[in-house]
């Protein structure tokens, strides 16, 4: 959503064959002025379906800053693919860092909801 409230669209369609054998997906843009359009190749259908999703992601980008998703400012509602173009081990370790700090991240915030409970079970907070 822009600041103004208007929403914007976003239109991914089914992944197609082509007769060259591989596979595009086509995307619209619509609500950020003039129409956004692509299409994103892959060797597969899943490939060209997650090509997309990046496509428009890298589109919505520049307007990061003025969009909204689920009330959160500057949130796009895509998140970031972890890229496995460097190779297997190299995506790999991307996913252990984020798992790792996306553990770190939870326990810190159920530990300070156990605080906060506490604090108000024993009026102290």
């Amino acid at each position: 959503m822009v600041p103004s409230g208007r929403p914007v669209v976003l239109e991914i369609d089914a992944p197609r064959r082509r007769r060259t054998g591989d596979w595009t997906c086509a995307y619209r843009i619509q609500g950020l002025g003039r129409l956004r359009t692509g299409s994103a190749p892959g060797e597969d259908g899943f490939e060209a379906l997650q090509a997309a999703f990046a496509a428009v992601r890298r589109e919505l980008e520049p307007f990061g800053g003025r969009l909204t998703w689920r009330g959160e400012p500057g949130e796009l509602g895509l998140p970031r693919l972890v890229p496995d173009y460097f190779g297997g081990e190299f995506r790999r370790r991307l996913e252990r860092l984020l798992e790792g700090e996306t553990e770190r991240v939870a326990t810190r915030l159920a530990e300070t909801g156990a605080a906060r409970a506490g604090s108000a079970r024993d009026g102290s907070g």
